[in-house]
């Protein structure tokens, strides 16, 4: 065989080797991914905090004569996307509790000695709250059917699911910030005051539209606004806006930045 033929075959194997590698890479991380899904959604405590306190609130909140309007929506539905975006806000913050917890007894440094890479661990602790932020989202829809009568289209209900997590997204990088930079033991006090904080900005307490002036420009600025708009606009045939997409997008930028620092200076500590 001649040099060039040689050339050649070894370019031809370079595919073969680089997924040779990449592979076990792979499988490593859906094994962990699949593995962590499981977990979380078998502790009933995390479960029944995100699914039954949506509901009671939402049906506390939603009784009101068909009239009655909030927003550009009768009281049922803004409130069913109030509570939905609630439940999946709990599910998305949940995650910094979790990387905060393994990280105070070393659980990722031991992930470490595997295949699975640093990014690989963050990005399925962060699946895991997406895909636990699916159960409050269609539990209040149950609810908002059943015990309202809320009746849309599916392609209204997907949409307004979608469109609540993809305004979650910059909280996610929040969660991962927040879970390497706060020790467990405070973890559930600053989760709860932050977590009261953003439903309130959200629109989710009390509707952004009796806010005084001042106040609901600040809120407009935070991305949580936007995170629970998000459905709503749905619902009203519309969607988020271009200054909602471009404060979330913001907002992402920001706080990605802020949890990509806090992860590397993790990882040189360790």
């Amino acid at each position: 065989m001649t040099a060039g033929e040689m050339y050649g075959q070894a370019q031809a194997d370079e595919p073969d080797v680089a997924w040779s590698a990449t592979a076990p890479a792979l499988t490593t991380y859906l094994r962990y991914v699949r593995t962590e899904v499981r977990r979380a959604w078998r502790n009933p405590r995390v479960l029944i905090f995100m699914l039954v306190l949506p509901i009671i609130l939402f049906a506390a909140f939603s009784s009101s004569s068909g009239d009655d309007r909030l927003g550009g929506l009768t009281v049922a539905p803004y409130i069913m996307i109030s509570m939905a975006s609630f439940g999946a806000m709990n599910a998305v913050l949940g995650t910094a509790g979790r990387i905060s917890l393994e990280r105070s007894i070393g659980w990722n440094r031991q992930l470490r000695l595997t295949a699975l890479s640093g990014p690989q661990y963050v990005l399925g602790k962060l699946g895991v709250g997406f895909s636990l932020a699916v159960l409050p989202i269609v539990a209040v829809y149950v609810a908002g059917a059943s015990m309202r009568g809320v009746h849309l289209s599916v392609g209204t209900y997907l949409g307004a699911g979608v469109s609540i997590l993809l305004g979650l997204v910059p909280l996610g990088a929040f969660a991962i910030w927040l879970g390497y930079l706060v020790r467990p033991e405070n973890m559930q006090a600053i989760i709860g005051g932050l977590f009261s904080l953003l439903a309130l900005a959200g629109g989710i307490w009390v509707p952004v539209e009796n806010f005084p002036d001042w106040l609901a420009d600040i809120v407009k600025l935070l991305p949580m606004f936007w995170s629970a708009q998000a459905g709503r606009a749905v619902l009203e045939g519309g969607w988020v806006g271009a200054r909602g997409l471009v404060t979330l997008v913001i907002w992402t930028l920001l706080l990605g930045a802020a949890a990509g620092r806090a992860y590397l200076r993790d990882q040189l500590r360790t």
